[in-house]
């Protein structure tokens, strides 16, 4: 490649920022949006002077690529590290674009404009306005840059899903949503409409599982089978095989075991291959076998959960919910022990779950306290069980989702049973009830 300058370094000069430092903090910044993991990447002082003079005999590596596609939108990597000519209008500096993500303004900033654009109607034309226009401009041939802004908010809303109240991520991925749906309208290059088809996938299985959350089975069941019309539609066998999945967890949390097996049992029956959708689902068949009191059947499909997963690939099990986690597999064994009563193999599973777990990450530690509980109630030690789901609750990170409401609603109806309980958890589960997260936020009907 010749040692002229790049369009890069002259985009950076445009910026002020050709200086290493001045290039890493913005790169840093843009790491941050993708993947925090990322932070702290940036190229080398020597990577970087090649990278500006066009000094290069491969490509940098995917990371790299990532956040420098994220950093100017509309351009390639192979574009940004080409020499650049100004006596050639194909290798000019184009206007670069609006960052796609300006398109997530928060309804906050919004407010902060003041009563005016309250009163003139203008908040939907604020929060959706670069979007809509984006949506125009890329009719009929989406941008990489846009697919990628796409995709990575897609893995990023799939992970924080499970960190935050979830209903708070409902307008953002709404918002998401109707990009892909108007995107989609317009046919697209092949490869580009399956990538749209994916991440439609990705988001509605999003959607689905905050109204799970937030108790709205309904419509989570609808936006579940959405997801897998659009992972058909992308030929991704995968993110069909998570949408039932995640479909499972309607009849699992109704207290439908019979249906969870009738759900799951068909695919399962005629797989090849593993994956973690695959493996989640021998999980919650091994919990509606536990459910229904049959061990045999349990052992053999938790055994069939962990050794599914176990041959996944590395790079496919994740955080979140587009993935299922070997920590969740042992959620699902204590929780199946327990509903067999088996005080011993509910706790020592409940400890490696709990070892395993991020506590801050996710409110499954405190469903797998909840399931140690629960057996030691059948085993009679109730002050225990009570000690250990009442921290359960008061926990700062559980949130109060439909799973922890159920659980705890479970634990007490086996107390009762049992015809013992203890202030402090009866004063813990009227305070979940006082709460009542679990309710939508009021939403425009245009989001």
């Amino acid at each position: 490649m010749s040692g002229r300058q790049t369009l890069l370094k002259v985009l950076l000069m445009k910026r002020h920022q050709e200086t290493h430092r001045a290039f890493c903090l913005e790169y840093d910044k843009v790491a941050r949006s993708i993947d925090r993991s990322l932070i702290g990447s940036s190229p080398s002082r020597e990577a970087f002077g090649r990278w500006l003079k066009g000094h290069l005999k491969t490509k940098p590596l995917a990371d790299h690529c990532r956040v420098l596609e994220r950093m100017f939108p509309g351009h390639t990597v192979a574009e940004l590290l080409a020499p650049y000519d100004p006596g050639n209008k194909d290798s000019g500096v184009p206007q670069t674009r609006p960052d796609p993500r300006e398109a997530a303004t928060n309804r906050r900033e919004v407010f902060q404009l003041g009563a005016t654009t309250m009163a003139l109607g203008l908040t939907e034309s604020i929060w959706r306005g670069p979007d809509l226009l984006e949506q125009v401009l890329d009719a009929g041939n989406v941008g990489e840059a846009r697919l990628l802004y796409l995709e990575s908010e897609a893995d990023r809303l799939g992970q924080q899903l499970e960190r935050v109240p979830p209903t708070t991520l409902l307008a953002e991925t709404l918002l998401h949503l109707s990009s892909v749906r108007e995107l989609l309208t317009h046919r697209q290059p092949m490869e580009a409409q399956q990538r749209l088809a994916r991440v439609g996938a990705k988001f509605s299985i999003i959607a689905g599982e905050i109204l799970f959350n937030a108790d709205q089975f309904v419509q989570a069941r609808r936006w579940y089978a959405v997801a897998t019309r659009a992972a058909h539609e992308a030929g991704d066998r995968y993110l069909s095989d998570l949408a039932l999945a995640s479909t499972a967890l309607i009849p699992t949390y109704s207290g439908n075991p019979s249906g969870a097996l009738a759900m799951v049992t068909p695919r399962l029956e005629q797989v090849v291959g593993a994956n973690p959708a695959i493996a989640w689902m021998w999980g919650f068949a091994a919990l509606a076998h536990a459910s229904l009191g049959d061990r045999l059947a349990f052992e053999r499909a938790i055994d069939r959960c962990r050794t599914t997963l176990d041959r996944c690939a590395p790079e496919a099990v994740q955080p979140g919910v587009l993935s299922f986690q070997p920590e969740r597999q042992v959620f699902y064994e204590a929780r199946g022990w327990a509903d067999l009563g088996d005080a011993e193999g509910a706790g020592d599973a409940t400890t490696r779950a709990l070892a395993a777990y991020d506590p801050t990450a996710t409110s499954d530690p405190a469903l797998v306290r909840f399931a140690h509980a629960t057996a030691l109630v059948k085993a009679r030690e109730i002050e225990e069980a009570c000690r250990i789901a009442t921290a359960a609750l008061r926990d700062p990170h559980t949130l109060p989702i439909v799973s922890v409401v159920v659980r705890a609603h479970e634990f007490d109806a086996v107390l009762a049973a049992s015809g013992s309980t203890t202030s402090d958890w009866c004063e813990a589960l009227s305070e979940l009830r006082a709460r009542g997260a679990t309710a939508l936020p009021p939403m425009s009907p245009q989001t």
